[in-house]
């Protein structure tokens, strides 16, 4: 059963308590690291742990080699905790070998100061606004992780209005293509060119850019909220409950004594647990 997305946090006519102060953090953020002349671009938008498997690296990598892409858009990494990390060493020595040192070289060998920033907003629903933000100005989510298991983050980017391009490798990726329906652009993390490509698919036509927009937000609102969640588990429980028979391991996986009275006398050894379960 999927995780489900806070629709009242992330939803697109929500507002937090912070919207406007996030908004005003944001285009403070936005005169430190961006160009003048660039301020009213859109953005390629990411926010996620800073882990190596998250592969900022390879979006950054995509934005660098690709003319047209830096042309349509500016790359906004939302780095939790840290408030300006492309201009100051991160003092955890794994995040700055692993992650921000190597974008922080990128960023210098091919002189994208003035086209990238990197910030932190001070809780979840400031993140949601930053979506809102960002959704109002054309720009698009990324997750690029070289694998995810799920990937809730664009459900809820995508619930705020953005157009989403998420890695091929993940357990979402199944579910942004329905029949001959697409609900989001799914690219290959191991290659920045193809990357770039969905990213510039995008940011490139309006009419996909609208269409996708408009396609994952009601497709997220109408699967993939909390009370969606909920009731996929409640008829779930249902059925189990009302069908023992169907639950192999109801008749497989018997109780042993000591967890249902645990006294020294029902006591059970490691090896007596493997043979009563395993063998």
């Amino acid at each position: 059963i999927a995780p489900g997305v806070n629709s009242s946090v992330f939803g697109s006519d929500a507002i937090a308590h912070n919207e406007q102060a996030t908004y005003q953090l944001i285009e403070e953020r936005f005169q430190r690291d961006i160009s003048e002349s660039r301020r009213n671009l859109p953005a390629i938008l990411a926010s996620s742990r800073l882990d190596p498997k998250k592969n900022l690296l390879g979006l950054v990598q995509a934005f660098a080699n690709d003319v047209i892409v830096q042309q349509k858009a500016n790359v906004v990494l939302i780095t939790g905790g840290l408030d300006n990390p492309l201009q100051e060493k991160v003092q955890d020595q794994q995040t700055e070998k692993l992650v921000i040192g190597p974008i922080r070289e990128v960023v210098r060998e091919k002189n994208l100061w003035g086209k990238i920033s990197a910030f932190s907003v001070p809780d979840q629903p400031a993140l949601a606004a930053s979506y809102r933000y960002f959704a109002q100005r054309g720009s698009v989510f990324t997750l690029t992780s070289l694998f995810e298991p799920f990937g809730l983050a664009p459900l809820e980017a995508a619930a705020a209005g953005l157009p989403i391009v998420v890695t091929k490798n993940s357990g979402i990726s199944e579910s942004l293509k329905v029949g001959d329906e697409d609900y989001g652009m799914l690219v290959d993390p191991n290659d920045p060119a193809d990357i770039a490509r969905g990213i510039r698919e995008i940011l490139c036509d309006q009419h996909l850019w609208q269409r996708l927009h408009k396609r994952c937000q009601q497709y997220v609102l109408e699967y993939y909220t909390w009370d969606s969640t909920a009731f996929n588990y409640l008829s779930r429980i249902k059925q189990i409950v009302s069908e023992p028979s169907a639950n192999p391991a109801a008749e497989l996986l018997p109780i042993h004594s000591y967890f249902r009275d645990p006294q020294p006398e029902n006591d059970i050894s490691l090896e007596e647990l493997s043979d009563w379960y395993f063998a």
